[in-house]
């Protein structure tokens, strides 16, 4: 089942407005925020350390910005570390393979409840049989004590 590409739908002046806003908030957090700081590093590293070489401005910022996003992307020709894939679908074998074990999971939910109930009748006679005896004891010990 595979889904068709989604379609936006803009409408009138205030959704090219909404567009407009957007490209420019994406633009200013991408590429210039971190191009100012990628400016403020070379001004500062430069201003500190090394007398000769001239402060840069913003677009000067910007193309390093560019430059070392770039560089960082095609030095890194490994995988993506952002990938987007459709999730695959099951084969009828793995589907088969995933409906036994849950058949198997609820079976032995069953059997632990069935255990768990077992032990709790267990221990209810338990304690009435000790009830029990207690009764009898103090039973006992009254018959004792009328006959002293």
């Amino acid at each position: 089942m595979k889904k068709g590409p989604k379609i936006i739908q803009i409408s009138g002046i205030k959704g090219l407005f909404l567009v407009a806003f957007t490209i420019i908030c994406l633009g200013a957090g991408f590429i210039v925020f971190p191009a100012k700081v990628a400016m403020a590093m070379w001004n500062y590293t430069v201003s500190t350390y090394f007398t000769a070489v001239p402060t840069i401005s913003l677009w000067q910022g910007i193309l390093l910005w560019a430059f070392t996003a770039l560089s960082v992307y095609l030095l890194n020709h490994k995988k993506a570390p952002i990938e987007f894939k459709q999730p695959m679908e099951l084969s009828d074998e793995e589907m088969q393979v995933l409906m036994n074990r849950i058949r198997m999971q609820k079976q032995a939910q069953k059997l632990n409840a069935m255990l768990l109930k077992a032990n709790e009748i267990k221990v209810i006679k338990k304690e009435e049989e000790s009830v029990k005896e207690e009764e009898n004891n103090q039973t006992s010990n009254n018959v004792n004590e009328k006959h002293s």
